[in-house]
Order: structure tokens, then C-alpha cells, then sequence
């Protein structure tokens, strides 16, 4: 079952992704600029009125015509110098690990060091 619902988010990514490459290449928009949280938002929006229309092919085309031009339109800022580093932002604090039952455990009287559970 995890395979078959693996398989499943990489369909539904490829298919985010073609309709992404339609609606670039038909509204002549860069690619990369286009959002792919948006087109996932759009798409979900306009599911269920594309799946209304099934029996009318030109009301269903002039639907997914406007939902184009709304992913199209959808664009991710353009951030040139953009730099995003990996790093940690929670440091570790300067108290014991609780290692026993709370009413077992005692604390020590410093902080910066845990008091050892042999004395």
C-alpha cells in the first residue's frame, strides 16, 4: 500500500507539473516563475467545475482556457540574490536530560552542569 500511495503523489506531482508546462508555453511565461503551491491551489479550486462540465467539451475548454491564464498569472517573485542556508535554528539548552520518573529526579543546582546520578 505505501508503494501504490508513493506512486500516487509522484503522478499527481507530474501532472501539477504538465499543466504548469501548458500554461507556460501557452501564455509564453517562463517556467521557473510559475508557482507550483498555486497551480496546485488552482487546480483543486477548479476540479470539481471541470468535472461538472465533462458532458460539454467547448463550456469545459473555455473552463480550463481561464484556469490556464489564472496559473499562468500566478507567478513566484523573481529573487535574484536569494540565498537560503541549511542551518539549525534551535541551539540546545543547559539543562539535564530527564532520565528518570519525575518524582525520582533530582535537579541540580547549577544549569551548565548535570549533576551526577551516582552522588
Amino acid at each position: 500500500m505505501v508503494e501504490k500511495e508513493v506512486m500516487m503523489h509522484a503522478v499527481s506531482y507530474n501532472l501539477v507539473r504538465s499543466l504548469m508546462q501548458l500554461a507556460a508555453v501557452r501564455h509564453q511565461v517562463d517556467l521557473t516563475r510559475i508557482s507550483f503551491k498555486g497551480t496546485d491551489d488552482t487546480l483543486r479550486h477548479w476540479s470539481a467545475s471541470l468535472e461538472a462540465m465533462r458532458g460539454m467539451p467547448r463550456k469545459q475548454k473555455s473552463l480550463l482556457d481561464t484556469m490556464f491564464e489564472i496559473i499562468a498569472s500566478d507567478l513566484v517573485p523573481h529573487r535574484p540574490e536569494r540565498e537560503e542556508p541549511r542551518a539549525k535554528k534551535r541551539r540546545l539548552k543547559n539543562y539535564q536530560l530527564l532520565t528518570k520518573p519525575r518524582h525520582e529526579m533530582q535537579i541540580s543546582g547549577h544549569r551548565n552542569r548535570a549533576k551526577s546520578s551516582l552522588s
